[in-house]
């Protein structure tokens, strides 16, 4: 029984109707015989280089025409042999996102869902849209997308990171009953970027309608979609800026009108209405009147010049509201409304990066856009937590590795002020034949024609990352975007690694054993390094993967390593001419050859911070407001005060220009941040010489080091002094004997949404009598229930790490209340409610 979806409270007669199509979905897994497979033996060694597993498909097949029609065929004849077989089978109800299977395993590897995939859907059509022109817009599925419609074919699109659209006009028969089909093939795909089989990726492809679908309705007079218009630097609604200064700029908006009569001549006029909604100010611009015959389409351009304008930074992030108008014979029959930006680019080899004419260091990090368990099927509430997350450790820079991400990353980013930078999909493996080559400059076309109008974006990496094509091929990629925004306001980026030329506006640094970050491809351009603090410090086995089972001596390190990288590249050997960093990664993530998590990054992959986190945070100034950072005076102990049986030194992260160090009350020290000199690292595959009190001098607050402090029984509390006030403190107790659990849930801020897609994660702490986590505890296993309107997606029992076991919650279609239960063998069960509240529909 499939469930019809009803749009009449949606459909009226506004212009432009746009409707989240993401409920009532039925999904079907054609599983093959399971069959366990082998994670292949890739980059394994120690050294920077071994990284580096380049792939090349080097003979000339088929012309690009013939692989498409290939393609097709083999997707018709697919559907032909299994859909009869299938199509009267109990189906999965499902809402979207949603992968094709909710994996059991931490990290599956390449044995994720790997396959063929269909979801369907039912819906109806008032009659009084015989005349509006109707598609869906799929913001994302993986990988080889065949969608049929009341039974016919309609398309197919290739390649898993970017839109696509699935034209309704002149398929619905039938108002009351009309259908969607969609068959999925994850399979490797040497043919469609990133094209690198996926037993030697280093990330997952994951699988399914993994981001939202829209169901989209106009006038027969309306604006075209910028991903469907095939238009170079037009298509939909282009919004740029020129002439950009804090006493005046110019907004620069295309329109792309279409009129999609089959008989009639419309007159035309294009409205623009500039909003800058902190003060409550409008600016407009009219075309004059002009006629669009039917089956036409117009560009048109408009100029509107704003005074004194709010311009977008990652501390201040002002935006825009810009809506066009679409009026026709005395009528609107179009409208679109988006937020937009108003900000000024500057890169110089002599004085960096500069944000409106102000330099400005780039503190980046990278980001897949995973989960464990769901994969890539995050909701829109899921990715603000993890951004947020991300912009509270001070980061202002995120380099969205290695694919355009979902649309709602870029509309966070512009209202939390975290400035991106965008790469087309692509990693290690270049294809020679013209399909491939065809596919990747029609990725830089469409990303960029999706991303455009986004303030976040200020680099658009156009190179497949870490891949060696001819030097040709990259110049040709920094062309096509170039081609697609116009203007002195888009910089391209990309690798010059085996380069002899490039023509990046800004070229990342390479690398030189043992340790060297240049960048001498174009010696007159500025250089980025856009990975940092992982594969230089061991390879495979580097000290900075690791995680909370790890233990404390281990976290230290995996912050020491963040911390003498990030130090020396902000110094004056590289600084300015290298305009910043970003870590390798932020969150922890998967590789399809590893059994386990990578653990490189400064959060885990259940998004619990390591002490790595604690020192990005501590960079923030305690009293400047940065927007979305909740950034204030911080003392951090990364340091857990577990027995020791000699003095040791102990860290405090913090912004505060004194610390006090006290065990059980007594005062060890008060002192100010360290500020040794800077010295080599040492030996970079067994974790150097940390914290000697150095490595900081270019730092914005350096940590505190105190030096062969004694541990006793009980505890150690920092206080943190600003002009010599005490302005905050921290404690950390001695773990005793585990007694109890206590559950929390973790939200960021943002509640769950019950819609069927949106997850959080709840961690259960395994604490003493006095709720101190038993840090040092990696071997309690408890079990996790969940009652009401709640499912916990992976594993129900999960064994602790460093004293903490997390689980995946989901919430159904239904707001209310969700109750977590935890138990563990001789310890105190806790329980947890949990609110989910409402969803759009």
């Amino acid at each position: 029984m499939l469930y019809l979806c009803l749009f009449q409270p949606v459909f009226s007669q506004e212009p432009r109707s746009v409707t989240k199509f993401n409920y009532n979905w039925e999904m079907f897994r054609i599983d093959s015989s399971y069959k366990l497979k082998n994670t292949a033996v890739v980059r394994n060694g120690t050294s920077f280089s071994s990284q580096f597993n380049q792939e090349n498909v080097k003979e000339k097949k088929l012309p690009a025409d013939s692989v498409k029609a290939i393609e097709i065929r083999e997707a018709l004849k697919g559907f032909e042999n299994e859909y009869p077989q299938i199509s009267g089978l109990k189906w999965q109800k499902v809402s979207l996102p949603q992968p094709a299977r909710y994996e059991q395993e931490l990290n599956p590897g390449v044995n994720q869902f790997t396959g063929i995939c269909y979801y369907r859907k039912q819906f109806v059509v008032p009659a009084n849209y015989k005349q509006k022109h109707l598609y869906l817009r799929f913001e994302g599925a993986m990988q080889t997308a065949s969608v049929w419609v009341n039974g016919k074919f309609v398309t197919q699109h290739q390649g898993g990171y970017l839109p696509f659209i699935v034209p309704l006009d002149n398929h619905i028969t039938n108002a009351n009953q009309n259908e969607v089909i969609v068959r999925l093939d994850n399979r490797d795909n040497a043919n469609v970027p990133p094209g690198k089989p996926l037993a030697t990726l280093g990330f997952l492809y994951w699988s399914g309608i993994y981001r939202d679908v829209w169901l989209i309705a106009t006038n027969p007079v309306h604006i075209t979609d910028p991903n469907n218009a095939n238009t170079i630097a037009g298509g939909g609604v282009f919004a740029r800026c020129e002439n950009i200064s804090s006493k005046r700029a110019d907004v620069i908006v295309k329109t792309q009108v279409n009129n999609a009569s089959s008989d009639k001549t419309s007159s035309v006029i294009v409205k623009q209405i500039l909003i800058n909604t902190r003060k409550k100010i409008q600016l407009q611009s009219s075309t004059s009147e002009f006629k669009l015959n039917r089956n036409d389409v117009k560009d048109v351009e408009q100029k509107i010049m704003v005074p004194t304008p709010e311009l977008w930074s990652p501390d201040r992030p002002d935006l825009y509201r810009l809506k066009t108008e679409i009026w026709s014979d005395g009528r609107l029959v179009d409208n679109y409304s988006q937020k937009i930006g108003i900000r000024k680019l500057s890169y110089t080899r002599s004085e960096g990066f500069k944000l409106n004419d102000k330099p400005l260091r780039i503190v980046g990090t990278n980001r897949h856009q995973d989960c464990p368990f769901i994969g890539n099927a995050l909701s829109d509430a899921a990715q603000y937590r993890d951004l947020k997350r991300i912009k509270e450790a001070g980061i202002n820079f995120v380099r969205l590795s290695h694919y355009p991400q979902d649309p709602s990353v870029y509309n966070i980013c512009d209202s939390l002020g975290i400035m991106l930078g965008d790469p087309i999909p692509g990693w290690q493996f270049f294809n020679h034949n013209e399909i491939f080559q065809n596919r990747v400059f029609s990725d830089i076309r469409e990303m960029i024609r999706r991303d455009r109008n986004h303030p976040s974006v200020i680099m658009w990496e156009v190179s497949l990352n870490e891949t060696y094509p001819a030097d040709s091929f990259r110049i040709r990629s920094s062309e096509i975007a170039h081609e697609e925004y116009p203007g002195d306001n888009f910089f391209t980026a990309g690798d010059t690694y085996a380069a002899k030329q490039t023509k990046w506006d800004v070229p990342f640094n390479s690398w030189n054993d043992p340790f060297g970050r240049p960048q001498d491809i174009q010696p007159q351009s500025p250089g980025f390094v856009r990975e940092y603090g992982d594969y230089e410090f061991g390879g495979s086995l580097s000290t900075t993967r690791v995680n909370r089972s790890n233990g404390e001596k281990a976290l230290l390190q995996n912050a020491w390593n963040f911390q003498w990288e990030h130090n020396l590249l902000m110094g004056p050997a590289y600084y300015p001419w290298t305009i910043g960093d970003a870590t390798w990664a932020f969150f922890d993530g998967f590789e399809s050859f590893s059994k386990t998590t990578s653990d490189w990054g400064m959060m885990d992959v259940y998004r619990l911070p390591k002490f790595g986190y604690y020192f990005f945070r501590s960079q923030l100034d305690p009293d400047v407001h940065v927007k979305g950072a909740d950034n204030k005076p911080m003392v951090y102990i990364a340091n857990w005060w577990t027995p020791t049986n000699k003095p040791e030194d102990v860290v405090v992260y913090s912004n505060c220009d004194e610390v006090a160090l006290y065990t059980n009350g007594k005062l060890i020290k008060k002192r100010h941040p360290d500020s040794g000199p800077d010295t080599d690292y040492g030996d970079f595959e067994k974790g150097g010489n940390p914290f000697d009190g150095g490595n900081c001098t270019h730092l914005t607050h350096p940590p505190f080091t105190f030096k062969n402090v004694s541990w006793e029984r009980g505890e150690v509390k920092a206080v943190g002094f600003i002009l010599n006030k005490k302005v905050t403190e921290q404690i950390v107790k001695t773990p005793l004997a585990a007694t109890k659990l206590k559950l929390i849930a973790d939200t960021e801020g943002k509640p769950l949404v019950a819609d069927g897609a949106d997850a959080i994660f709840v961690h259960v702490q395994i604490t003493d009598a006095h709720g101190t986590v038993m840090c040092l505890d990696n071997e309690t296993t408890v079990h996790f229930s969940i009652s009401n309107n709640g499912k916990i997606i992976g594993p129900v029992t999960v064994k602790a790490r460093g004293g903490i076991a997390s689980i995946l919650v989901r919430a159904n279609n239904q707001a209310g209340t969700i109750t977590i239960n935890a138990e563990a063998e001789k310890l105190k069960g806790a329980d947890l409610i949990i609110k989910a509240i409402e969803g759009d529909k």
